[in-house]
């Protein structure tokens, strides 16, 4: 696996992916209008050249935030995620990040487990971010 900046050549794989997994998807608009801004970092992780996830987050006052996060259905379960969560933590401690966090639909058990076992705390509930389901917010502090 290697993880590299986003491209356009790797926008509609990040479309599908995007739409596989999620019930209120970002549109390429989004994508595009964070691509743009330089402030996102915008990662994708390909196997063998074929785009297995993505992840978008931004270093803002000396805090990191986990804007998207997915990865291919067909490619779950493999640590693609790991990695670039681990990438993510990693960019943020060079950037003197005091911590990370994010937004995890509450009955994702694959991602909760993931983000629980990488450090993560429950610091707070958004009751029906996600249509019918609440989003917890996690933080992994930092310092």
């Amino acid at each position: 696996m290697k993880l590299a900046d986003f491209s356009r050549k790797y926008l509609n794989d990040i479309i599908e992916i995007e739409k596989l997994s999620f019930e209120r998807p970002w549109t390429q608009d989004m994508f595009i209008a964070s691509a743009s801004n330089k402030k996102v970092n915008f990662k994708v992780a390909l196997e063998n050249g074929a785009v297995a996830g993505y992840c978008l987050y931004w270093i803002i006052a000396g805090e990191t935030e986990i804007l998207n996060i997915a990865v291919c259905p067909l490619r779950r379960r493999r640590s693609y995620a790991k990695a670039m969560l681990a990438d993510v933590i990693t960019k943020s401690q060079k950037e003197n990040s005091k911590a990370v966090f994010l937004d995890v639909r509450s009955d994702n058990e694959a991602a909760k487990k993931l983000y629980f076992s990488a450090g993560f705390e429950q610091i707070g509930v958004r009751k029906k971010y996600y249509k019918n389901k609440d989003a917890l917010l996690l933080r992994k502090n930092l310092q």
